[in-house]
């Protein structure tokens, strides 16, 4: 059987000379190989890499379009299920771009994808990976019991004091708590506010699931052209944690699926930027 938590994985990069070098060095020493794009094609990360681990193959993915839905896709092609990138310039328009990524990647038969978007500087502290909405991934718990590990760090789970909690591919995160034994503590926490209790906490990374989400394709648009997403629970947390949340943010999408129309429940759980 498949391990859940790899040691070293490949790991895609999208704009690699963005990174700052703790990123760099971050990435370098997790990967088994780096699969390399870039939206600009005058700048080339290869040897910011090759220099911290000439003995890792570093393969030049390729350019991409300035977004990184199509940097999601091609890395779900190259077998890589992680995606590393510096914070993004334009928050909602990349994470409308990363969820049609998403989309894109499970009609294609990938059942996940993460993004993980590094920060500038190291925040010291556990991983939390939380639902804001009672809706999470078992990728989310293996990604963060992964990244953990490789940390040495804990785990801090939150979870909403009320309301039902639904975590889907729940046997890919039982098995990576296995995996990761008595290595990596797990803490959990019950709380109101899941959102707010980790945008006030002191933690080096933010783990939050996109599951399906509730939008519409432009029956004038052309075939292929990104959904519109409406305000989404799950999707609005992952805006807030890029503005306000001062560690690395990661993304992790599950066969996220559209659905078109809008639930009342969506309407109340949705919590839109100011």
């Amino acid at each position: 059987m498949t391990r859940v938590i790899e040691r070293t994985r490949r790991i895609a990069v999208l704009d690699g000379h963005r990174l700052s070098d703790r990123a760099v060095h971050r990435i370098a020493g997790a990967a088994a190989a780096i699969v390399l794009y870039s939206s600009d094609a005058l700048f080339d990360a290869t040897e910011r890499f090759r220099s911290l681990r000439p003995d890792v193959d570093v393969v030049d993915g390729g350019i991409v379009k300035a977004d990184v839905r199509e940097a999601i896709v091609r890395a779900a092609e190259a077998d890589c299920v992680l995606l590393a990138m510096a914070t993004p310039l334009r928050r909602r328009y990349f994470v409308h771009q990363a969820v049609n990524g998403a989309i894109d990647a499970a009609a294609a038969g990938h059942p996940t994808v993460a993004v993980l978007v590094m920060r500038d500087h190291e925040v010291e502290g556990d991983v939390a990976v939380f639902s804001n909405t009672g809706e999470a991934s078992g990728y989310g718990l293996a990604f963060a019991l992964e990244i953990a590990l490789r940390r040495g760090v804990d785990v801090v789970r939150i979870l909403p004091k009320n309301g039902l909690y639904v975590r889907r591919a729940a046997e890919v995160g039982h098995r990576a708590s296995v995996e990761a034994g008595g290595e990596v503590k797990v803490r959990y926490r019950k709380v109101a506010r899941p959102l707010e209790t980790v945008l006030r906490g002191q933690y080096t990374l933010a783990v939050h699931s996109v599951l399906d989400v509730i939008g519409r394709r432009s029956t004038r648009a052309e075939p292929g052209a990104p959904a519109r997403i409406h305000h989404d629970a799950n999707v609005d947390a992952v805006l807030w944690l890029l503005r306000f949340f001062r560690g690395d943010v990661l993304f992790v999408g599950d066969t996220v699926r559209l659905r078109e129309g809008r639930s009342r429940d969506a309407i109340l759980e949705a919590a839109p930027l100011t």
